[in-house]
């Protein structure tokens, strides 16, 4: 078994061509200042951080002031690190705890500050925050929703969605959501279209890169033989992400007399019951699982083939930085995937919570290397050109430009 990483070349990031990353004019962005409201709450310095750290520098850099504001107070380090660079870091307020305490608070800010804008980022869109902030005086509210999930509800209960939707939803200026599958599922909740803006999620592709040697290491550390294909796949273990069926997957390859092995980075209330369905079906040595993993970038780059079996997903973080880091991917084809993934070219997409088609389409990369490289390389151009941190951000300064230019 050859690895994928090792017959991969780099394409360098200069030679991709990027489309619609237009830059926002600064002299209408200039002298705006936009509060982020997170309902987010870092204990240390993360990929997240890191993209608001750009986007907060991007912003400064077009005369614009962010002044970040989160649900916790963040460690003292992270709170300086954003500051050395300018960004206002005010005392966290809680959304959870109380609506009136963060509405004072809220208030507070808007006053200190000056607050144009508020940018509200990992709320749902049904929270009240949209109304406070224009009760607070500010006029321009943007909402960045990433929430997975598929709509279920019908009849009676849909028509009440979609009104709860109209009135929560009237203050809000633009909707930036992270996929055209997730502007549908809002479409259908009763959010107005004209409001909606699709801005994929970006990939740090300085991070998330392609490294010749990670699969060997990863191979030395866990006595991997040479041809014996290795599996990720990085996730919550939630009912919505179905590892369940990766499990079954492996279980089938295993009956068909595929040598492989599956690394699961992530945990979650599924855990017990997942190393319960290994022991039954008779894959325990077959499956490693890592729990948390605060850095998961040496498995992505050290495995063959990552795999999701997620459904209603809003975008699949995981399953891009994968392909950036030269992975060759499965998934299923269900939520946002067809939209990362070229099915065919830069990776396979099977129907949903199907084990047998999802253990097919493993075999086959399993056993032609060519494809699965070829695959792979698709797979990081793909990223590199439509899936960028810097592209995203630069997409998202171009919602607030247009907005204020109107």
């Amino acid at each position: 078994m050859h690895s994928v990483n090792s017959s991969y070349a780099t394409i360098p990031q200069a030679a991709i061509v990027r489309k619609c990353q237009t830059a926002p004019s600064r002299a209408t962005m200039r002298g705006q200042v936009i509060a982020i409201l997170l309902d987010s709450a870092p204990q240390t310095w993360r990929s997240t951080e890191e993209l608001l750290l750009r986007f907060s520098r991007a912003l400064i850099a077009r005369g614009v002031r962010p002044v970040l504001v989160f649900s916790e107070d963040p460690p003292t380090e992270v709170r300086q690190r954003f500051r050395a660079h300018g960004i206002e870091v005010p005392p966290a307020i809680n959304y959870e705890k109380s609506l009136f305490s963060y509405y004072r608070a809220l208030g507070r800010i808007v006053r200190k500050y000056s607050v144009t804008a508020v940018h509200i980022m990992f709320f749902n869109y049904f929270s009240l925050i949209p109304w406070m902030a224009r009760l607070r005086g500010v006029h321009y509210i943007v909402h960045h929703e990433r929430n997975s999930g598929t709509l279920k509800a019908q009849s009676w209960k849909k028509k009440l969605l979609r009104l709860r939707t109209w009135v929560i939803t009237q203050p809000i200026t633009r909707v930036v959501v992270i996929s055209e599958y997730l502007k549908q599922q809002l479409a259908e909740a009763g959010l107005p279209q004209h409001k909606i803006r699709v801005v994929h999620h970006g990939i740090d592709t300085r991070r998330f890169s392609p490294d010749r040697s990670a699969r060997a290491r990863l191979a030395a550390e866990f006595s991997i033989p040479p041809d014996e294909v290795i599996l990720s796949t990085v996730s919550y273990l939630r009912p919505f992400k179905n590892p369940q069926v990766i499990v079954q997957a492996c279980a089938l390859l295993a009956q068909r007399g595929v040598a492989a092995r599956l690394f699961v980075a992530g945990d979650g209330d599924m855990r017990p019951e997942l190393e319960a369905l290994c022991r039954q079906l008779g894959v325990t040595d077959r499956i490693h699982w890592l729990g948390d993993v605060p850095d998961p970038t040496p498995l992505l780059q050290g495995c063959d083939i990552y795999v999701m079996a997620s459904v209603g997903e809003a975008f699949g973080m995981a399953l891009a930085e994968a392909m950036a880091c030269g992975a060759a991917v499965v998934a299923s084809r269900s939520g946002a995937f067809a939209e990362i993934v070229e099915d065919g070219k830069s990776g396979l997409l099977v129907p949903p919570l199907d084990p047998f088609a999802l253990a097919d389409a493993i075999q086959k990369l399993a056993q032609d290397n060519d494809l699965r490289s070829s695959l792979a390389r698709n797979g990081v151009e793909r990223v590199q050109c439509y899936f960028t941190a810097d592209g995203s951000i630069n997409k998202i300064l171009n919602v607030f430009e247009s907005m204020w230019a109107e």
